[in-house]
């Protein structure tokens, strides 16, 4: 059985997604998907399936559930080496499509089968260019999913091989080297196929030469293809080294600014400090010298006092004196007067009005 070609891959859809075709005059004579709308039957197929079901499509329907979609350039789908109808990849799986044993994809329009590394190959060698490394992933975990659990030793390494780039490519490794280390291992596989083995015995010596030559090939691509990766991981860690060295030197340099600020917060705390000391020693002189003028004045009040009753003892007394003195000289003159003239009347009214003049001396 021959393998996959490109000519077999999922056909190219085009990108408008239109509403289906339901008028019912066209349904059945053309294919109702509106970026195919093929006459039918497709390529005048004379297959039971496109004869009796009405509308289907084998360029662009799934043989098992009739449906069609927009994914292209994919192993969603599998193509028929013979009849080129095609099916979903999970219907496969599902409807049990796929031989465990042999990793045979038996078609249901002809009941042949296809060989599922090489159809894998194929895809990978004409469509991996154009994914990206999700669409990647996706399509080795697709792969993963088809060929896990059968008993094929190809099929077996081939699910490790691809469960190992999917870990490689999460850890960094470009999505073109991964695509290229998988289309090495199919290389390899075609090398170490049973085929290979049992027409060992057979092979010439031109064709042996050749033969380890082309092993040769393979393993120097596959080392300088392992050799591009180790100098882009190497370069990709260069370039991080680089980039943490330049951190480390503006946190170093941060760090020196910071000591600086610090030093000259230190100083400032310390002037600060001493301009304290300096105004509480003022506070304790100025506090001092108002206790010493506290006192002063209490001294000085009391002497202020002292003064001011004496002031007023020795006032009261010289006033007593003075009107004693007074009253001394009037009663001398009252007292001459009197002798002067003795007459009766005069006389008594005299000394009353001495009397008079005497009592209120006395009083005071």
């Amino acid at each position: 059985m021959g393998t996959s070609s490109g000519s077999n891959l999922p056909h190219q859809m085009l990108p408008p997604r239109q509403q289906l075709q339901t008028d019912p005059h066209i349904f059945h004579k053309r294919c109702i998907n509106t970026s195919c709308q093929n006459q039918l039957p497709a390529d005048d197929c004379p297959c039971e399936i496109c004869a009796n079901r009405k509308g289907f499509c084998n360029l662009c329907m799934c043989v098992i559930c009739s449906k069609f979609d927009f994914q292209v350039n994919t192993c969603r789908w599998i193509g028929c080496d013979v009849c080129s109808h095609w099916a979903h990849t999970d219907c496969a799986i599902r409807e049990g499509e796929i031989s465990k044993e042999e990793m045979m994809f038996k078609c249901r329009a002809c009941n042949r089968t296809s060989e599922l590394l090489g159809w894998v190959k194929d895809v990978f060698q004409h469509c991996a260019p154009n994914w990206d490394m999700e669409g990647l992933m996706k399509e080795l975990d697709f792969v993963s999913r088809i060929f896990r659990g059968g008993e094929d030793t190809r099929g077996k390494k081939l699910v490790c091989k691809c469960e190992e780039l999917i870990n490689k490519i999460k850890g960094g490794l470009a999505e073109a080297t991964a695509a290229k280390l998988l289309l090495m291992f199919f290389q390899e596989s075609e090398v170490d196929s049973p085929k290979s083995l049992e027409n060992e015995g057979m092979i010439a010596p031109q064709d042996a030469c050749n033969r380890i030559a082309e092993v040769a090939k393979q393993t120097l691509r596959k080392m300088e293809i392992v050799g591009e990766e180790k100098t882009r991981m190497y370069n990709k860690a260069l370039l991080g080294l680089e980039e943490c060295e330049r951190e480390m030197e503006e946190k170093a340099k941060e760090v020196s600014e910071l000591k600086l600020e610090m030093e000259k917060k230190k100083q400032q705390i310390e002037e600060v400090g001493r301009i304290v000391r300096l105004k509480e020693a003022e506070a304790e002189m100025f506090q001092l010298k108002a206790n010493q003028a506290k006192v002063e004045a209490e001294r000085l009040e009391r002497i202020v006092k002292a003064k001011r009753e004496k002031t007023e003892e020795e006032y009261v007394s010289n006033y007593l004196k003075q009107r004693l003195r007074e009253a001394e000289a009037e009663k001398e003159y009252m007292f001459e007067k009197m002798k002067e003239q003795e007459s009766g009347g005069e006389a008594l009214k005299f000394s009353e009005m001495l009397h008079r003049y005497n009592a209120p001396s006395r009083q005071e």
